[in-house]
């Protein structure tokens, strides 16, 4: 597996500089922000690669307010289960807006009376609310199931690993690192440059992580032999 070194060398040789122009405290620095830039186009693409997770809470009774697990970068999918813990009877939570509730309805309305077959949940930053709020009536036992995103592990020192996907092309990290080298000299046409071949290779490594293709639809000509008529 590659470490930040290896990107770090990249940038200092597209960069023209050495470890004293490009420090390792700098390079550290850098490498993170080309990190989480990195793993946030990928979720804005769709791309799972960006390390899905699954994690459970346990719900409360008179309770429908919860903590996102703390190693959260982005939030995927919510889904609710009030009649049990079996796998299959989870249902996707419909996310709203409290500016926005379906049918002219008020929120203290969805907490009592929001069906458990059609859930709703509400995104309040690192915490969330879902309607109906359960009762004692409701299995609370791995009530909620959040599919989300992980957050990056940042890098602290030059030999740390450049995980997957990132791994997949460590050179990319290279090419971030180097345009905010550039920059930060005032070399921002220089800088620009660089940027650009990073985002050519974000743009081609998530080609290749997003699975499947779609083919065109292919048209068929008709093909008539008279009985028909």
């Amino acid at each position: 597996m590659p470490v930040l070194s290896d990107a770090l060398s990249f940038a200092r040789t597209q960069a023209q500089t050495d470890s004293n122009g490009l420090t390792n405290g700098n390079g550290i620095i850098w490498g993170n922000e080309a990190l989480v830039d990195f793993r946030r186009r990928l979720i804005a693409a769709g791309v799972d690669a960006s390390q899905l997770q699954e994690s459970y809470r346990d719900g409360a009774v008179n309770t429908g307010t919860y903590l996102y697990p703390t190693n959260m970068f982005w939030l995927k999918e919510i889904e609710l289960n009030y009649s049990g813990t079996v796998a299959d009877a989870y249902i996707t939570a419909t996310q709203l807006d409290v500016a926005n509730i379906p049918g002219n309805k008020s929120i203290g309305w969805l907490r009592t009376n929001a069906s458990t077959s059609q859930p709703y949940f509400d995104d309040r930053g690192d915490w969330f609310e879902i309607f109906p709020t359960p009762t004692a009536a409701h299995n609370v036992t791995s009530l909620v199931r959040i599919f989300y995103y992980l957050e990056p592990t940042e890098y602290s020192a030059v030999g740390d690993t450049i995980a997957y996907p990132e791994s997949l092309d460590y050179r990319a990290i290279g090419w971030r690192i180097a345009s905010n080298y550039l920059y930060a000299l005032g070399k921002i046409d220089e800088g620009l440059a660089f940027n650009l071949k990073y985002e050519e290779r974000v743009k081609q490594i998530i080609a290749t992580l997003s699975r499947g293709s779609q083919q065109p639809i292919q048209a068929t000509p008709l093909s008539i032999t008279g009985w028909e008529f």
